[in-house]
């Protein structure tokens, strides 16, 4: 398939077994350019298995998933072009670096032009403090280490971000803040998020559209409106899908 297509992330049938345990269970979702996607579940759902699958790190045992209309198993190379990525395992920083130092390394990797000014730009998108960027990693709080993430996650201007609880350790301003770039990146760049966050607020203030995993079988895909009419109704049906059996 080509990538002339309408959806950023298409999924058909994908499973992902570990010896007897099933961690995805035949997975199908379409996700369309420019949208910004809510993945949620309970620790051990599949949500970071599936994240895996789609970035390249990890082969489905069985199923499709494309990504701009390219296969993840058949043209990986063509997908991390692609994509951006923050998760639990991407999100330690070196310490000994400077946020400049750090971002201009991957700059170099990918032989960006005018590294250095990428590098501030990208800092400027996510506020991180002109008096830090030449401070250590290692001297800065949980909040700031995250936006060097998000930062590195932007470097070549992907086409989908794979953000996984991406505003976890900020503070209520700059989590405003980081809501604003995501839109703005969804509306003026078309760039799709798929954000994984057990911060339902977060969810349903940035995402349209929503699934929810359980036991690795998706239980819900819809308009995230119509879990609720208010927050605590979100959440109590939330929880109800997150928990239920069988």
């Amino acid at each position: 398939m080509s990538a002339a297509t309408d959806y950023a992330v298409e999924m058909e049938g994908i499973t992902r077994r570990f010896g007897d345990f099933m961690a995805v269970d035949h997975v199908t979702l379409k996700i369309p350019k420019g949208h910004l996607y809510g993945f949620l579940g309970l620790n051990g759902a599949g949500k970071t298995t599936t994240i895996r699958i789609l970035t390249t790190l990890l082969p489905p045992t069985a199923g499709v998933a494309r990504l701009w209309g390219h296969d993840v198993v058949k043209d990986p190379l063509a997908v991390r072009k692609l994509v951006g990525l923050v998760s639990d395992e991407t999100s330690e920083s070196q310490s000994t670096w400077t946020a400049r130092e750090y971002l201009l390394y991957f700059a170099r990797l990918r032989h960006l032009p005018d590294p250095r000014g990428h590098v501030e730009r990208l800092l400027d998108q996510v506020a991180l403090d002109g008096e830090f960027r030449s401070k250590l990693i290692g001297t800065y709080s949980t909040g700031m280490k995250r936006r060097v993430e998000i930062a590195r996650a932007l470097m070549g201007h992907p086409k989908v971000l794979f953000l996984d609880e991406p505003t976890r350790g900020l503070d209520l301003p700059a989590k405003r803040e980081m809501w604003s770039l995501l839109r703005r990146l969804a509306v003026d760049e078309n760039v799709t998020t798929f954000l994984s966050s057990h911060d339902s607020h977060e969810i349903r203030s940035l995402c349209d559209e929503i699934s929810v995993i359980n036991r690795g079988r998706l239980v819900y895909t819809g308009a995230t409106r119509e879990l609720g009419v208010d927050l605590d109704a979100f959440e109590e049906c939330l929880i109800g899908l997150l928990t239920r059996q069988g």
